[in-house]
C-alpha cells in the first residue's frame, strides 16, 4: 500500500482499500449463494443472493468511480439486511450466521472517520441489537437442515477469520507506510532533498564511530555556497531556493554511493567521506566544486546566476576522541578557503589537542 495521505476527494488510501475488499468479499459469497441454491432448487434464496450481488457491485463501481461516502455507506446497510434476513428467516439463528455483525462493526470503526461518528455508531448500534435479536430468538430457519446449519457455522468461522486478518494487514500496512513516510520527513530536508541537520550529524557519529573501531581513514567536508547572501539580495529569495535546490542536486550526483551529504544549515552542507584517505576526498571535494563552477543555474525571468562553492576537509587523525573535533577542523578549513579568496578546497591535517 501506499502512504495514506489522501486521495484527491479526501478520502483515505486505507479506508478505500479496506472497503474495496469489504465489497469483494460480499459479491464473492453472494456468487456462492447463488449456484448453491440454484443447484438446490431453491430459487427464493438464489433470487435473494442475486439482488445482494447487484446492489455489491453498485456498491463496487461507486467506489471506483469516486463516490466514496454513497459505497461506503452501502456497505454495512446490505449486509445487515442479507445478515438479518438470512439468519431470522431463511437459515435460522442456530446457523450462526449472525456472527458476521462482527464484520459490520469492525468495517465501520476502521471506515468511518472522525466526522462520521454519528453514521459509524448508528450502523455499530444497529448491527450489536440485531445480533442479540439473533442470539436470543430461536428460529428454525426455511432451507436448512441442523446438518446444513453446522456446515454454515463452520464457514461463518472462516469468514470472520479471514476478514479480520485481512482488515488487520491492511491497517498493518498502512501503520508502516506512514512510519516510513514520517521517518523520511524527519529526516529529509524539504527544499533540497538532501539529509536535513539532524540525520547528517546521525550519520556522522555513526560513521566517526566505525571507523574508529575499524581504524579506517575517514574524512569529513563543510561545503558552503559563496555570496549567496548576495544572491538572495539581487535576485530575490526564490533564486535562492533554487540555487540552493539545483546546487544540492549537483553535489549528490558528484558523491560515491556511500558517501553521505546533508545540510548543515543555511547554505552549508557537511559531506561525509567513510573509508577514504585525504588525498582521495580532496580528489572527490574538487570535482564538486568543478562542478557546481560549472553549472548554469537560470532563473524564470532567464537570469543566470552563477554559483561557486568554497570547501573546507579534514580527516580523522589518532588524537581525535568526538566527531565534533574533525567538523571543527573542517569549518576552520572553511574559512580559510572563504578568506583565500572562495571557490577552493582547504584541508586542515594537523591538530591541536
Amino acid at each position: 500500500m501506499n502512504l495514506g495521505f489522501e486521495d484527491e476527494i479526501g478520502n483515505d488510501l486505507n479506508q478505500k482499500h479496506v472497503v474495496n475488499f469489504s465489497y469483494m468479499m460480499f459479491c464473492i459469497s453472494s456468487v456462492l449463494m447463488v449456484v448453491v441454491f440454484a443447484f438446490r432448487c431453491m430459487p427464493s434464496v438464489a433470487i435473494f443472493s442475486f439482488a445482494g450481488l447487484l446492489l455489491g457491485l453498485i456498491g463496487l463501481r461507486y467506489n471506483y468511480r469516486g463516490y466514496f461516502y454513497r459505497a461506503q455507506l452501502l456497505m454495512p446497510t446490505i449486509k445487515i439486511v442479507q445478515i438479518g434476513i438470512l439468519s431470522l428467516f431463511y437459515f435460522g439463528t442456530n446457523s450462526g450466521l449472525h456472527w458476521l455483525f462482527v464484520n459490520v462493526i469492525a468495517y465501520s470503526f476502521v471506515v468511518f472517520r472522525s466526522d462520521q461518528r454519528s453514521t459509524k455508531y448508528w450502523i455499530v448500534c444497529l448491527s450489536v441489537l440485531l445480533f442479540f435479536a439473533c442470539e436470543l430468538l430461536d428460529t428454525r430457519g426455511l432451507y436448512l437442515t441442523s446438518a446444513d446449519q453446522n456446515i454454515v457455522i463452520v464457514l461463518v468461522f472462516f469468514a470472520v477469520s479471514f476478514y479480520f486478518a485481512m482488515v488487520i494487514h491492511l491497517v498493518m500496512n498502512r501503520l508502516k507506510s506512514v512510519n516510513r513516510h514520517l521517518r523520511i520527513l524527519a529526516e529529509k530536508d524539504e527544499l533540497t532533498g538532501l539529509s536535513n541537520r539532524r540525520k547528517v550529524l546521525a550519520d556522522a557519529v555513526n560513521i566517526f564511530a566505525d571507523s574508529v573501531i575499524n581504524r579506517e581513514s575517514c574524512v569529513f567536508a563543510i561545503v558552503d555556497l559563496d555570496h549567496f547572501k548576495k544572491i538572495n539580495d539581487t535576485f530575490g529569495h526564490e533564486a535562492g531556493d533554487l540555487v540552493l535546490s539545483k546546487v544540492s542536486s549537483v553535489m549528490a550526483s558528484v558523491i560515491r554511493p556511500q558517501d553521505r551529504i546533508g545540510r548543515y544549515g543555511g547554505e552549508e552542507f557537511i559531506v561525509i567521506l567513510p573509508s577514504t584517505s585525504l588525498n582521495e576526498a580532496e580528489r572527490i571535494m574538487e570535482r564538486m566544486r568543478q562542478s557546481v563552477e560549472d553549472m548554469l543555474i537560470e532563473t524564470e525571468h532567464g537570469i543566470v546566476i552563477p554559483v561557486t562553492i568554497s570547501v573546507g576537509l579534514a580527516s580523522i587523525e589518532s588524537s581525535v576522541s568526538r566527531y565534533e573535533e574533525i567538523l571543527a577542523q573542517a569549518d576552520k578549513g572553511l574559512y580559510d578557503a572563504k578568506r583565500s579568496g572562495r571557490n577552493r578546497l582547504s584541508v586542515q591535517s594537523n591538530y591541536q589537542s
